[in-house]
């Protein structure tokens, strides 16, 4: 799978931010963050942005993208992070819901994004709720610091997406089958990726619980993980380091992962009836970096 991913070094942050382009490699120099500015809303909400600029340049391949595209990154990608200050009062057909300071943060967030978004693209949400046609099935863990949408700065319609503890595919588990064939059947995906991360906290359980007693699954989390501690068993990392450990760990679970999506019934029958454009990726996503990397494990027709 080729590599998509530029990167662009915001100044501020606290690490690079990696921008994935659809249509190829871009090259983004620094961006200038000026004074921050404050908006009040027409519902009385104060909000406190910086002024974002982004440098872009074209790789030879690609030059026909439009600056204007990467707006609806900027500025979604920045009116999501903390770059604010909100007051007491609330948008005008919420002030019926009670709301903490949590929930009330995600819906001045939603209203900043909305404002962005329009901006950029006037049409979006309209368009949007005509239809997906996404070419991306995403199955991955639902650690809250793997968010697909903002990791590959996709927009909302580009990635169809099945989360769960630890990234697993159970091959009775209707609920991850259903997506899959779903995907496959009907919203006509190309791809699925197979995402795990590095630092799960699925997978350190699992790591933690290899080394104990073998005892039988009493809760539904336990029930749930169950696999991937028979898989760390069978491993063998005891002597290895935690990190090291926790990384052979995280790879063989996408290696399994990818074993058991292939042979999912929708995949071998598309596979089956000639389907060329469907194939199977292992990923995984570093913490640490926030790169993804590819396993180099992808399987489609042209394998089989």
């Amino acid at each position: 799978m080729p590599s998509r991913v530029a990167t662009a070094a915001i100044k501020g942050a606290s690490a690079p931010i990696a921008l994935s382009c659809p249509t190829g490699t871009r090259s983004l120099r620094p961006c200038a963050i000026s004074p921050p500015t404050v908006v009040t809303q027409p519902c009385g909400i104060q909000v406190t942005t910086p002024s974002v600029s982004l440098a872009l340049s074209s790789s030879p391949a690609r030059t026909n993208r439009r600056a204007s595209d990467y707006l609806f990154f900027q500025e979604s990608f920045y009116n999501l992070r903390h770059h604010y200050h909100y007051h007491q009062h609330h948008h005008h057909h919420r002030q019926s819901i009670s709301m903490d300071t949590t929930l009330a943060k995600l819906f001045s967030n939603n209203d900043q994004w909305v404002d962005a978004v329009n901006k950029a693209d006037p049409d979006f949400f309209e368009k949007s709720a005509q239809g997906q046609s996404p070419k991306v099935l995403w199955l991955g863990c639902s650690d809250s610091r793997v968010p697909e949408s903002v990791l590959t700065a996709s927009r909302p319609g580009d990635i169809f997406v099945h989360r769960n503890i630890a990234n697993q595919i159970h091959p009775d588990d209707d609920s991850v089958l259903s997506v899959i064939t779903y995907a496959v059947e009907v919203v006509g995906i190309e791809h699925i990726l197979v995402v795990g991360h590095t630092n799960c906290g699925g997978a350190l359980a699992c790591l933690e619980a290899a080394s104990g007693k073998i005892a039988p699954p009493t809760t539904p989390l336990a029930r749930w993980l169950a696999p991937l501690t028979s898989l760390a068993r069978s491993l063998d990392l005891q002597g290895a380091s935690t990190p090291k450990a926790m990384r052979k760990l995280v790879e063989e679970n996408v290696r399994v992962q990818v074993a058991n999506v292939v042979n999912a019934t929708p995949v071998r029958a598309a596979w089956e009836s000639g389907r060329k454009n469907l194939w199977v990726h292992g990923l995984v996503y570093d913490l640490e970096t926030g790169r993804l990397n590819d396993l180099g494990i992808t399987q489609g027709s042209f394998t089989r």
